[in-house]
């Protein structure tokens, strides 16, 4: 029998949302929002170039190669495809700072390399005007 609380009402045995929801903090949900809000920033951004290519997003590369260093991306254009892989981004190493602002900064750097060599321009021109000031 459950415990009736003060008021008369019996108390609530689990949480409404219960366990079988993700985790909205995971490292996991973490990188799909920060990567899809870049890829959706520049396919607004670079409509015409992007239009027909697909941004994807894998937990690894399948074919490694541990003389080249762990890859990041992958860009077809036969297929026209980029594809992310999101634990060896996420476990790169070189952040000055470990903190999530860093984290993010870094995926989104990540995606803007990806989109660039795709489109065969340097990443700051995938801002056009907002480094002026530099």
């Amino acid at each position: 029998m459950s415990p009736i609380d003060r008021h008369q009402h019996r108390s609530m045995r689990s949480s409404i949302t219960g366990p079988a929801l993700a985790n909205p903090n995971s490292r996991l949900a973490f990188f799909d929002r920060v990567a899809r809000a870049t890829v959706d920033y520049l396919q607004s951004a670079f409509e015409d170039e992007l239009r027909d290519v697909r941004i994807e997003f894998c937990s690894v590369p399948t074919n490694f190669k541990p003389d080249q260093g762990p890859a990041l991306y992958r860009i077809d254009r036969e297929d026209k495809s980029i594809l992310l892989y999101r634990v060896p981004i996420q476990r790169a190493k070189g952040l000055h700072i470990d903190d999530e602002l860093h984290r993010r900064m870094y995926i989104e750097h990540v995606v803007f390399r990806a989109v660039a060599e795709y489109l065969n321009r340097d990443p700051w021109e995938l801002l056009p005007g907002e480094f002026d000031h530099f």
